[in-house]
């Protein structure tokens, strides 16, 4: 009989334990379903921070440029490697260009000094009358000279594609010279140069300017020229002298862009250097009248100190328009990465796809600033 009631006692307490186990295991269910609830929760949560913040970045090609060294026995410069350099002429009439090959609107340019350019048409034809009579090529240089009526910086450049046609055709050292295209110049704002000759010159400016190029695409740049009065020589009521332009710079790129090229393109103005033994040769060929304008080191520092001067106080306004005008035609956002403070041109829509909070929309300063690339659609 003790053993019967032992056996169910024994049967009791098994029950019991079963009973506790699956209060026990369904009480585990919960406690795990609650814990995943949780992680779940949180792995959505940091997907919503770490996951929005995902962005596909491809750098500007400004951002790719590097610079080399180049050389010849005139001069030496830095230039963005894979661009192309072309040099000529000689003495103080010395030229250099050099360009992008993906675009040649992307480019440097330098000439120390063009000359002469002519005071009016009655001069010209007076020029013309002289080599008629004369017969031969001497008088050619004066005869089949541009007439420069509007004697400013801004009238030099907009007669540009006249005077180097001219240059091309009555300087053998410059005939196979390709010049840049700048036609459609129109200025946008002007500031004094520190040029050596200023002093001296009839006008002697820094321009901002957009123009179309020979590829037919819109520019924009910076351009200085001094222009300076050679004297005056009346005939018949005619004034026969000319105008000499000295400090011939530009530095320029694609529409728009000039904001992500300047940088790069001040560096390559502001490294040019003349060789001694040029600058000598130079010096000993020309006359005591020219003597001032042969510190050739000296003239492209101060037309590089010119264009920084000019940047640094430029009209905003301007860049601001341009660039938001650049962005809605092209298709794109632009933004700025809170972290590093870079700027990206984003794909149309980034923002109402974006969940993250590193990227945000650019106030309108930052329009002036450069940008470091695209931000392109992931998958897209």
């Amino acid at each position: 009989m003790e053993d019967k009631n032992k056996k169910k006692i024994d049967n009791k307490k098994n029950d019991e334990i079963v009973v506790n186990f699956k209060l026990d295991k369904k009480k585990l269910l919960y406690i795990l379903g609650g814990i995943g609830v949780v992680l779940i929760i949180v792995v959505g949560v940091l997907l919503g921070v770490n996951g929005g913040d995902k962005v596909k970045i491809v750098k500007s090609e400004v951002q790719e440029i590097t610079l080399e060294d180049y050389s010849t026995e005139v001069f030496s410069m830095k230039i963005p490697k894979g661009w192309t350099v072309q040099s000529g002429g000689q003495g103080i009439y010395y030229a250099i260009r050099v360009t992008d090959p993906k675009d040649e609107n992307n480019q440097v340019f330098l000439m120390l000094k063009i000359q002469p350019l002519l005071k009016s048409l009655n001069a010209k034809k007076q020029w013309q009358s002289y080599a008629a009579l004369a017969g031969g090529t001497q008088y050619n240089v004066f005869s089949k000279a541009v007439v420069l009526e509007n004697p400013t910086t801004e009238g030099f450049f907009q007669v540009f594609g006249n005077v180097t046609s001219y240059l091309n055709s009555v300087e053998p050292t410059l005939a196979s010279f390709k010049y840049p295209t700048f036609n459609n110049f129109t200025k946008l704002e002007e500031s004094e140069s520190q040029a050596s000759l200023k002093s001296v010159a009839m006008d002697s400016k820094v321009l901002r300017a957009t123009f179309t190029g020979s590829n037919s695409q819109e520019g924009e740049g910076l351009f200085l020229a001094t222009v300076v009065n050679f004297g005056n020589s009346s005939q018949m009521g005619v004034d026969m002298s000319y105008y000499m332009i000295y400090d011939i710079t530009a530095i320029t790129s694609k529409k728009d862009e000039f904001i992500n090229y300047q940088d790069i393109l001040m560096k390559c103005v502001n490294s040019i250097e003349f060789t001694d033994s040029y600058v000598k040769k130079t010096i000993d060929d020309s006359n005591a009248q020219t003597q001032q304008s042969l510190q050739i080191n000296a003239q492209v520092q101060a037309a590089f100190d010119s264009y920084m001067s000019a940047w640094d106080n430029r009209s905003k306004t301007y860049d601001i328009m341009s660039q938001k005008q650049s962005d809605a035609t092209l298709g794109y956002e632009r933004v700025y990465d809170t972290d590093t403070g870079e700027i990206y041109k984003a794909y149309n829509g980034f923002t109402d796809d974006y969940s993250g909070n590193r990227y945000k929309s650019v106030t309108d300063d930052m329009y002036t600033k450069s940008t470091s690339g695209y931000i392109e659609k992931i998958g897209g």
